[in-house]
């Protein structure tokens, strides 16, 4: 979904933007809480507090960002609650800072990818485009890929390499370096 095309006054499309990014607010809320963290709990609240602020949402913004900005206080409130409960919690609030900005940049570097590995594909002649979608997003096998095109497996084999080479290259001159080949 378009997060720029979202608009906050659309209850239908807020609720599509939150549960898109349900798994990654579960990921950032549990790579910031450690080990033991009632991570449930802290979704749920992030949900909670997301739900409450919709009208404070601006539309054409990065809802991911956010989102992870409200999970990201929702995290260190529960952390400072522990803590006055006499709970020992894991990390200093500075490396559950960097860590939360660091996800940020990961999460940032994998959206630009995903955005030019679209651009690329649309780039790829419509066979190989109908070959990658078909084993990598519908996973069929290459057999059944090799009967639907009349060619043997091992052809379809061949073509998918090319096409991951071609995606690569394709990929990494958009980025201007050899930065897809590693997520660091």
């Amino acid at each position: 979904m378009n997060v720029a095309a979202t608009s906050s006054d659309d209850p239908a499309e807020f609720e599509q933007l939150l549960e898109a990014h349900q798994g990654r607010l579960f990921g950032l809320i549990r790579a910031l809480a450690g080990p033991g963290a009632e991570v449930e709990d802290i979704l749920q609240n992030t949900n909670r507090v997301l739900w409450e602020k919709s009208d404070q949402f601006e539309p054409g913004s990065n809802f991911r960002a956010w989102a992870f900005q409200v999970a990201r206080y929702q995290v260190l409130q529960h952390r400072d609650k522990s803590r006055r409960g006499g709970e020992q919690v894991p990390f200093s609030d500075e490396i559950v800072e960097t860590l939360a900005e660091r996800t940020e940049e990961k999460e940032t570097s994998i959206e630009r990818r995903q955005r030019h590995l679209q651009q690329c594909l649309e780039k790829l002649p419509e066979r190989q485009r109908d070959a990658v979608e078909s084993r990598y997003f519908r996973r069929e096998s290459v057999q059944v890929i090799a009967d639907r095109m009349g060619v043997k497996p091992n052809a379809v084999s061949q073509l998918l390499f090319r096409c991951r080479d071609s995606l690569l290259r394709c990929i990494e001159s958009q980025l201007g370096d050899s930065s897809i080949r590693s997520l660091d």
